[in-house]
């Protein structure tokens, strides 16, 4: 029997920064970058994610400082120069203003069960958007604290010990099937795929395309 859900946030509760990462390709195309704005779309989230996935123990960096080192990078595939200061302040922005999904707000106050929050963020940006949409949370963990990013197990298994509960007790539900779904599955948590994007579903993955869709589920402990 499940005793909590924990959720991821950016993309899950709140908007992810699609339209701002057109808004940086724009910036990268204006300063004579020859990609698309989906090639730029691709390069950010390859930079970015490789720059998560070093980011651990001693070698730990929070994300203000991966946002910098992600656009360097941008920098030398695209061959050009921005204004990575600039970018970076406008990321950050996001973090602090993205909007929560009307049906995500509709799950935390209905879903029976609490709900925790765990997510590749820095602290400072989770807690002051939990406090601005007062949003009906038990607790929350992120990767600041943890000194690791999704989908490594270590950041689920530390998150699940500060909210004083084991694998067995809950569920996780997340839009990133490699961070999220599978990420929680490789820490021995059931999770729930929410799949916002309609994007091709691989064999045997559980999913939902909204938080209507996800509280059945969790009504009827289907995992």
């Amino acid at each position: 029997m499940k005793r909590a859900v924990v959720l991821d946030f950016y993309g899950t509760v709140v908007h992810e920064a699609y339209a701002l990462l057109d808004e940086i390709a724009a910036v990268f195309q204006k300063n004579g970058a020859a990609c698309s704005v989906q090639e730029i779309h691709r390069l950010w989230w390859q930079s970015f994610v490789g720059l998560c996935d070093e980011a651990h123990g001693s070698n730990f960096r929070n994300q203000k400082t991966l946002y910098s080192a992600a656009f360097e990078n941008m920098e030398r595939q695209t061959g050009v120069s921005v204004d990575k200061n600039c970018l970076v302040k406008s990321v950050i922005e996001f973090s602090l203003t993205s909007e929560p999904f009307e049906d995500a707000l509709w799950f935390l106050q209905n879903c029976p069960l609490p709900c925790f929050i765990l997510s590749n963020i820095d602290t400072n940006e989770l807690c002051t958007m939990i406090n601005k949409y007062a949003l009906k949370v038990e607790d929350f963990y992120t990767s600041e604290e943890a000194k690791e990013y999704k989908p490594r197990k270590g950041i689920f298994e530390k998150g699940l010990k500060k909210f004083g509960l084991k694998a067995a007790d809950v569920v996780y539900v997340g839009d990133s099937l490699r961070n999220d779904y599978f990420g929680a599955r490789g820490a021995g948590i059931d999770s729930v795929w929410l799949n916002r994007l309609n994007a091709e579903i691989p064999s045997g993955v559980v999913t939902c395309n909204d938080f209507h869709s996800v509280l059945p589920l969790i009504l009827r402990q289907k995992f």
